[in-house]
């Protein structure tokens, strides 16, 4: 199953070759925090989601990315290596907190430059918002 969604990836690339593919596992899911926290009534008791599947689904994701030579970012398990994880990085089991929102960023940004891209040299596909005369913005966009 994965690797036909793994083959989207494929034809983005040969469509755009210079575009770059990073992937993100899911982060993991805190099923206590979910029973407390559920989206509807719960009457039997059990989490909507599961962290076995969410880790089923990251070591997958982990692996076809390394098969097929794309970066990644495992979230599953960068984040269950923090003490009290459930806790620091979600806030109903599944939601993440503001730490946890900053483990993604810090992750992506990482792996990002890592990959050899960074703000100061991305090219700039568009006109800076600076470089914009409002009266006369669609001059800016014909260079």
């Amino acid at each position: 199953m994965l690797h036909s969604f793994f083959s989207k990836f494929f034809w983005v690339q040969k469509r755009w070759p210079k575009t770059q593919i990073l992937l993100i596992t899911p982060p993991p899911i805190d099923e206590e925090g979910r029973l407390r926290h559920p989206y509807v009534e719960n009457p039997l008791g059990l989490p909507e989601r599961t962290n076995d599947a969410a880790g089923a689904y990251a070591k997958a994701c982990v692996s076809v990315a390394r098969e097929y030579g794309f970066p990644v970012v495992d979230l599953w398990t960068k984040m269950q290596q923090l003490p009290d994880w459930e806790k620091v990085c979600l806030r109903d089991g599944l939601h993440l907190t503001q730490s946890g929102n900053r483990i993604v960023f810090d992750e992506v940004v990482t792996k990002l430059m890592s990959e050899g891209l960074c703000l100061e040299n991305l090219p700039v596909d568009l006109p800076l918002i600076g470089d914009i005369d409002p009266n006369d913005p669609l001059k800016a966009f014909q260079k």
